[in-house]
């Protein structure tokens, strides 16, 4: 059972996707040497999931998480950025609060007749339109070379977050044998959503 600390939690995230991009550089990335072939493949790798994660409904049996690694990965290299513990951590306190707030909220909203929705399907809607404004997955975009690659920086931001709430929603549990998986997400965040500390 993992510990419900924040900072732990921010890095083991922050070294399990080290591996992720590695893996990523390796067997996706890395068909073509460095250079503008190479680019081209990874905005592939990142149109094509990006098309995927759109298009996609959440579910609870993990279908979009192979998605959304290679999404993060692909949209790290393509900005050439690095995501360390501190953009991690921010993710899961993120998680937590709007957890907090939208299980503060939804009595509320029961009686006005309104869904809020759960915290991945929140954030799946940030996703989406921040994806929509980069025009990674399709249609046209109204902003400018600079504004889209900011638009795809936050969809890096909501995707690190909707990764976090999906992969709690999916229940999914590592089996112990060592895997990484979304399981082993979920039971890296899970226990800081239900522990009692977190309660305000």
């Amino acid at each position: 059972m993992m510990e419900s600390d924040p900072q732990t939690a921010a890095e083991l995230l922050h070294e399990w996707f080290g591996s992720i991009l590695h893996l990523a550089d390796e067997a996706l990335f890395g068909i073509v040497p460095e250079g503008p072939h190479r680019d081209a493949v990874v905005l592939d790798v990142l149109k094509r999931n990006a098309r995927i994660l759109s298009e996609g409904e959440l579910d609870n049996e993990g279908k979009l998480y192979s998605p959304l690694c290679y999404f993060l990965a692909a949209a790290c290299r393509t900005l050439r950025i690095s995501l360390g513990a501190g953009h991690w951590r921010a993710a899961v306190d993120n998680l937590v609060h709007l957890q907090q707030q939208t299980a503060g909220a939804r009595a509320e909203s029961a009686r006005v007749g309104l869904e809020i929705g759960s915290p991945a399907a929140l954030f799946k809607q940030e996703f989406d339109e921040a994806i929509h404004q980069a025009a990674i997955a399709g249609g046209v975009s109204y902003l400018n070379r600079e504004n889209r690659q900011v638009a795809l920086g936050l969809a890096i931001n909501w995707g690190m977050r909707l990764l976090l709430a999906y992969a709690v929603d999916c229940r999914g549990s590592s089996t112990g044998t060592g895997l990484k998986d979304l399981g082993w997400v979920a039971n890296v965040v899970g226990p800081i959503l239900h522990s009692p500390s977190r309660a305000q």
